[in-house]
């Protein structure tokens, strides 16, 4: 049982220990800034990049930029995001407990 739900997690984008950390991070806000993210994560700019570019073409974060003093680039967590963290968290919850 174990490992059918750790398959399930893996064949996510959330089954990547660092996008799951930017997800956790997203959830907790309603936006951030890119850059932002990349340093409460402890990321390079093209690391955090490729990462949420993964995401992003899953439908999991959006962004945009927004205009300010200067351009920023913002993200945040979709709808759809937010549904499969929630599963991935349940998961996560079944594999502790032994369910």
């Amino acid at each position: 049982m174990r490992a059918e739900l750790l398959r399930e997690l893996s064949n996510s984008p959330l089954g990547n220990p660092t996008r799951l950390a930017i997800a956790l991070y997203l959830l907790s806000r309603e936006r951030t800034t890119f850059i932002e993210l990349a340093r409460a994560l402890k990321m390079t700019p093209g690391n955090l990049d490729f990462h949420l570019k993964a995401l992003e073409k899953a439908g999991m974060v959006k962004t945009y930029y927004g205009f300010g003093k200067r351009p920023r680039k913002f993200v945040e967590l979709s709808d759809k995001g937010t549904e499969e963290l929630e599963k991935a968290m349940r998961i996560l919850r079944e594999v502790i407990r032994g369910d």
